[in-house]
C-alpha cells in the first residue's frame, strides 16, 4: 500500500468510490431503500463546479493506492485564512480497521496546522471516533430540508439588492461571512458568486446580510448579522428556485439557527432523515445565523 497526492485523472474514480462509500453507509443505516437509484454520474454532474473548485484549491489531497494500484481511501482539506477543514474523507469498507483512514488524516488533517479546524459529518460512529482525535469537537448538528418552492410575499424591513459581480461586491459578503464564521474564505465566495445568483440585504444603509441562490440544485450559503433576518433570506432563496423552475428545493440548515428551522418547517419543508455533525477546533462559528451549502461537506 502507498499514499499519494490525487491527480486530475483520479477526479472521477475518486468521487465515484466517495459517492459509493456514502450510498453503502445511508442504506445500513435506512436512510436510503435498496430500490431507491442511485445516480452517481447525476450526481456529479450536479456538483461537479464545486467539486473540482474544491480540488483545485485544497489544502491536502491524499489517495491510499493498494497493490494492484486500486483506490482504498481518500482524504481531501481545504485552508482558508488559517481554517483547515475536511471536505471529503473515505475509507473503502474491505480496507476499514488496518490504519488507512489514520495515516490519511494524518497528511491531509494534520494537527499542526490550522488555528481552526472543522468537520461536516456523517454520524459514521467510525469515522467521529477518529475525526475527535484530531482536535475537533461537538458544535452542533445540520438537518437537510425538502419541499416545494413557492413564491410567497416577503415579510421583512430589509430592502434586498441583487448583488452585481464585483470587487466591491466579495468583499461586503466576505466582511458579513468572516463575522459570522469566524474567517474569511474569499476564493470560496468568489466561486459561489460566479456561478449562483447572490443577493445582499439592507437595513438603515447597513448591508446585514447576503444569501446566494439556487443554480437548478443546489442554494446557499446565507448569512445574517441577526438571526431573525434568516426567514428572509430563505424566502429570497426560495424564490431564486422558482425562477430556475425547480419542482424541489433541499436545504441545509444547522439546527442552532431555529428562526431558519421554523420557516422551513411552517413552510412545508420537510425534514429527511440524513443530518451532519459540525465539528470544530474553536466555537466561534455562529450558526444561529448561517445557512450551509446543500450537500457539499463545506460551510
Amino acid at each position: 500500500m502507498k499514499f499519494r497526492k490525487l491527480e486530475s485523472a483520479d477526479r472521477i474514480p475518486v468521487y465515484e468510490l466517495f459517492r459509493e462509500s456514502l450510498w453503502d453507509y445511508m442504506l445500513q443505516h435506512g436512510l436510503a431503500d435498496s430500490s431507491d437509484k442511485n445516480d452517481i454520474a447525476e450526481e456529479l454532474r450536479r456538483q461537479e463546479n464545486l467539486y473540482v473548485h474544491l480540488e483545485h484549491t485544497a489544502g491536502e489531497d491524499w489517495i491510499a493506492e493498494g497493490r494492484r494500484q486500486e483506490i482504498l481511501g481518500w482524504a481531501r482539506s481545504i485552508e482558508r485564512n488559517d481554517h483547515l477543514q475536511l471536505t471529503h474523507f473515505f475509507v473503502s469498507s474491505a480496507a476499514q480497521g488496518k490504519g488507512i483512514g489514520r495515516a490519511l488524516l494524518d497528511r491531509a488533517f494534520p494537527l499542526d496546522r490550522g488555528k481552526q479546524r472543522s468537520v461536516i459529518a456523517t454520524p459514521n460512529c467510525s469515522a467521529l471516533s477518529l475525526y475527535l482525535r484530531y482536535d475537533v469537537s461537538f458544535q452542533g448538528m445540520a438537518f437537510s430540508f425538502c419541499g416545494d418552492p413557492k413564491q410567497r410575499e416577503l415579510t421583512s424591513d430589509l430592502e434586498i439588492e441583487q448583488a452585481r459581480v464585483s470587487p466591491e461586491t466579495l468583499q461586503t459578503i466576505t466582511g458579513i461571512d468572516a463575522q459570522v464564521l469566524g474567517y474569511e474564505r474569499r476564493i470560496d465566495l468568489e466561486f459561489f458568486m460566479n456561478h449562483q445568483p447572490s443577493c445582499l440585504f439592507h437595513r438603515d444603509g447597513q448591508v446585514v446580510a447576503y444569501a446566494f441562490g439556487s443554480d437548478g440544485y443546489a442554494a446557499g450559503p446565507a448569512a445574517a448579522l441577526n438571526p431573525e433576518d434568516l426567514p428572509a433570506l430563505l424566502q429570497w432563496i426560495e424564490q431564486s428556485a422558482c425562477q430556475m423552475q425547480q419542482d424541489s428545493l433541499w436545504l441545509t440548515i444547522p439546527a442552532a439557527a431555529r428562526h431558519a428551522v421554523s420557516w422551513a418547517l411552517e413552510s412545508g419543508y420537510k425534514m429527511d432523515p440524513f443530518h451532519e455533525v459540525l465539528l470544530a477546533k474553536n466555537p466561534l462559528i455562529k450558526l444561529d445565523r448561517f445557512i450551509m451549502t446543500q450537500s457539499a461537506f463545506i460551510w
